[in-house]
């Protein structure tokens, strides 16, 4: 179901790139841009890497296109986040790592909230809202870990929030180019 998901949204994306009227950059380009502040680079081969593996036969895309592109990847990893939120709360024996899944739901639920509301500005070319909306969006997996260190539990989250961080990262930035 999930590959047929991705499937689906891939082939949605790649029309949406192909038919929107806006000016276009490769991804590089963009990712250059957007992570130009990244001493390490990191950041810049995740972002290739990552729209890459989405477009990978487009030189040229349209950054309206590529930001919702990008919002979307960050939704379906919130949305894999919470999944696994909710099956490490069912499971947890633990009362000081439950507070801080409980905490780390919370968030990521507020997370896709401004994700879709993201989306749907990128959609209606209301990038101020888009902004807001990611901006927003990037605090939620910062604060979840956070949660875990508040107390003094093991994060079972720190790969998933770090990915969530660098796609949420990628999609505010893309769009603050639109």
């Amino acid at each position: 179901m999930m590959k047929r998901q991705a499937t689906a949204f891939a082939l949605a994306a790649l029309l949406l790139l192909l038919l929107s009227p806006v000016a276009h950059a490769s991804v590089e380009s963009i990712c250059k841009t957007i992570t130009k502040k990244d001493p390490t680079g990191i950041v810049y081969l995740f972002c290739v890497k990552t729209l890459k593996s989405i477009i990978p036969e487009i030189d040229a895309v349209n950054v309206r296109g590529l930001a919702f592109i990008a919002t979307k990847l960050s939704s379906i990893q919130a949305t894999h986040v919470t999944e696994k939120i909710e099956e490490l709360l069912k499971s947890s024996q633990d009362k000081a790592e439950k507070e801080s899944l409980s905490t780390c739901n919370k968030q990521y639920s507020n997370l896709i909230d401004n994700l879709d509301s993201a989306l749907s500005a990128i959609k209606e070319s209301r990038k101020d809202d888009a902004v807001k909306n990611l901006s927003s969006s990037a605090e939620a997996p910062r604060d979840c870990e956070k949660a875990f260190k508040d107390t003094g539990a093991m994060s079972p989250l720190a790969v998933e929030d770090g990915v969530q961080r660098f796609l949420s990262a990628i999609a505010l930035g893309i769009t603050k180019l639109i």
